[in-house]
């Protein structure tokens, strides 16, 4: 037994669907509104490092074995130069044993489609093309009226539904509002380079850094920042020959990745915006979870493994042992131990961001950053 009976996840992301996951493995009844009509995403890859791994395991034991089976595993994180020679290498801490590797790329698609099987393995119900639009509290429930015409009532109403949340519009206000960072990520998918053999490889030049990161056996993407005063996002038949111009310059595999025809269907094109809400993330009944609340940028690839951690501790601190003291008792153990963490990866996500912007800073020390980032993150959560 849990401190709910009832909860209703808004959004099916890594947080909402982890969440929706453990709280089903626990006997709560779970339902997941999703406001897209298809789980699996568009967008290219995703890396998921270190800890992320271990919170994978902790979600479902299947998913963690699932995940590197379905993508590429990670051992090493290799730095270079806009030539494309390795500089240095840094081998990745493992949280789990030589049993399993330090980090793993994979498709986005892939990844939530074994995300959303946990959660419906676990007995939750996921609801497609219906979101959330309004929120009335009472003492001990949530009722909640969905686009759809329904409306129904809850223990817990969790806002797992990103980076421009409208759980958090609802229960908060708007004031809260993310941070453009000043670049524009572009991702497109490549044949794997010989150089990615045992895991990502980060190149920095004039115009920044650029990685390469391997998602399966034959297949990675490249990410880069692009500098831009505002957020924008150019027609999609644009986006092959403006991938290109970025990346003209940088040799080895990033070369001879742009000797390949870039299929606009494989980039993907997006403002990057950062976000960390100051606590409580809750309002009597409702919680806000991942990016809703802490949305890094991806220089540290940790966004999606944080969010899956919240859905761990969540759990966790809602079981009949630790709710003693009921939920509000939960939620305030749960900012405890999610609070610092969190500001640690976004804050130092946003550094290294900032120097991919400025690469002649003299203080920039992307390798050390990331390295004592992974260290503090190997920690228990």
């Amino acid at each position: 037994m849990t401190a709910v009976r009832k909860v209703l996840i808004v959004g099916g992301g890594p947080a909402g669907l982890s969440a929706a996951t453990v709280l089903g493995r626990s006997g709560v009844e779970v339902e997941v509104a999703e406001i897209s009509p298809d789980l699996r995403p568009q967008g290219v890859g995703i890396a998921v490092i270190g800890p992320s791994l271990r919170a994978l395991a902790m979600v479902d034991p299947d998913l963690l074995d699932q995940c590197i089976e379905a993508g590429a595993a990670h051992r090493t994180m290799s730095f270079g130069g806009a030539d494309g020679r390795i500089t240095r290498r840094v081998d990745l801490r493992q949280p789990l044993g030589p049993r399993y590797p330090g980090g793993f790329g994979i498709r986005r698609r892939v990844l939530w489609g074994l995300l959303a099987a946990a959660a419906q393995r676990a007995g939750a119900q996921i609801r497609l093309t219906v979101t959330i639009t309004a929120i009335r509290q009472e003492r001990d429930r949530v009722e909640v009226s969905l686009s759809d015409g329904s409306v129904t009532s809850c223990d817990l109403l969790i806002g797992a539904d990103g980076l421009w949340s409208k759980v958090r519009e609802l229960a908060f206000g708007d004031a809260l509002q993310p941070s453009y960072s000043g670049q524009i990520a572009w991702r497109v998918m490549a044949a794997r380079a010989p150089e990615t053999d045992r895991g990502m490889g980060i190149y920095t030049g004039p115009k920044g850094r650029v990685v390469c990161n391997p998602v399966s056996a034959d297949e990675m993407y490249i990410f880069s920042g692009a500098n831009a005063a505002e957020p924008a996002r150019a027609p999609r038949q644009q986006w092959p020959a403006l991938m290109r111009e970025f990346l003209a310059g940088y040799g080895g595999a990033i070369e001879r990745a742009c000797e390949q025809d870039f299929d606009p269907d494989q980039i993907d094109s997006r403002s990057l915006y950062g976000l960390l809400v100051r606590p409580p993330w809750y309002r009597r009944r409702v919680l806000l979870i991942g990016d809703a609340v802490h949305a890094p940028t991806p220089q540290l690839a940790m966004g999606a493994g944080i969010a899956v951690e919240d859905a761990v501790v969540l759990g966790e601190v809602l079981s009949e042992e630790a709710g003693a003291d009921g939920v509000d008792g939960a939620l305030a153990r749960f900012m405890r131990r999610r609070y610092e963490r969190c500001r640690m990866v976004v804050e130092n996500s946003l550094q290294l961001s900032e120097w991919d912007k400025h690469p002649g800073d003299p203080r920039a020390d992307p390798a050390g950053l990331s390295d004592a980032t992974f260290a503090a993150l190997a920690a228990p959560f």
